[in-house]
């Protein structure tokens, strides 16, 4: 039996993987006590966008320390693929942070919850707190098990 090492993937690779996966999971840290929690994202021009509800404990880790790493995989036959983006979260309620979060799901072809399309108006009313994270650095690897 043969074992593959695992092999590091190029930042288009990684770049593919996050176009091509719909959740994730997202890493914070808070005065030395880490806390990662999976979640729906989409990939659009070089960020991550992110979705959360009202002042939870991501919010506040995040408000406190807004590095963070988002990290996917994908596993099928044997084999797995992993990148880890590194970066930092910018959180706003805004209405434009809301239509930019809302227009990169929907360029994706995912609409907005379960699917629908939202008017400005929505947007204004829903008590959502927004994450854009600037991807600082990409890593991955694949191999097989």
């Amino acid at each position: 039996m043969q074992i593959m090492k695992p092999r590091e993937l190029s930042d288009e690779e990684c770049i593919a993987l996050l176009t091509s996966v719909r959740y994730g999971r997202l890493g914070l840290s808070r005065e030395d006590q880490p806390y990662v929690v999976p979640m729906s994202f989409v990939y659009h021009e070089g960020k991550i966008y992110l979705h959360s509800r009202g002042m939870g404990r991501k919010v506040q880790y995040a408000a406190k320390n807004p590095r963070v790493c988002f990290q996917v995989d994908h596993l099928e036959k044997g084999k797995w693929t992993s990148v880890n983006a590194f970066g930092r979260a910018e959180l706003s309620d805004d209405i434009e942070a809301k239509q930019r979060m809302f227009d990169a799901f929907t360029k994706k072809g995912l609409g907005g919850h379960g699917g629908k399309s939202f008017q400005r108006q929505d947007l204004e009313r829903m008590d959502m707190t927004i994450w854009e994270i600037a991807i600082d650095e990409l890593t991955g690897r694949e191999g097989v098990w």
